[in-house]
């Protein structure tokens, strides 16, 4: 009997419903499918504590739902293949931008190099090398010049020595010879005096 009750229930609700349906349909059309659910359970008719919903609405809703779904998912699916291609760019632009970076540091060390002797050295590196040369070279070129003094001034004491040894081999052959002089004038005297001393024996 509830039964009975119910199902007249239902169709005096549908027959009443009926008007604003066809009235609202094409608002249902402009709205997603949560709206459209919701105004299908606002729009339906009370029946105690129950809400009676027609088929078609109900099935209009769920075929809106499972559209909007679908839509969704092709959408969500097209966004990671969006997704997937940006990260894809963007590694690719990573390692272009890491390449370069390599390109240009070889570029700067390139630059920064001087072949010096079959060797690659930084321009500090030839600068020190460079002015490492130019100390060894002065100190070089000190030592000779204090070599060449020292041994210019030893030229110069042994050619003194040998004037001063000259001059007192002079002095000495003078001297010898005064005395040669000398002791050939008393060798002369005593030749003399033995002369004239055996003389007078001889008389």
């Amino acid at each position: 009997m509830k039964s009975f009750y119910l199902l007249i229930a239902v169709l005096l609700f549908s027959v009443s419903g009926f008007s604003q349906d066809t009235s609202s349909e094409e608002q249902t059309e402009d709205r997603s499918a949560v709206e459209n659910l919701k105004a299908v359970v606002e729009e339906s008719n009370n029946y105690q504590q129950y809400k009676v919903v027609e088929k078609v609405k109900i099935n209009n809703a769920i075929e809106k739902v499972s559209t909007e779904f679908d839509r969704l998912t092709s959408q969500i699916s097209e966004l990671k293949d969006s997704i997937q291609s940006q990260d894809g760019t963007i590694k690719s632009l990573k390692k272009e931008v890491t390449e370069l970076n390599i390109k240009l540091t070889d570029l700067q060390n390139q630059k920064d190099e001087i072949q010096f002797l079959g060797m690659a050295l930084t321009k500090t590196g030839y600068n020190t090398l460079v002015l490492s040369i130019l100390a060894v070279l002065i100190a070089l070129l000190l030592f000779f010049i204090f070599k060449f003094n020292r041994s210019n001034l030893l030229t110069k004491e042994a050619k003194q020595n040998l004037i001063n040894l000259d001059a007192d081999y002079e002095n000495y052959k003078r001297i010898a010879l005064e005395k040669q002089q000398k002791l050939g004038r008393q060798l002369q005297d005593e030749k003399n005096k033995n002369q004239k001393f055996n003389k007078g024996n001889n008389k």
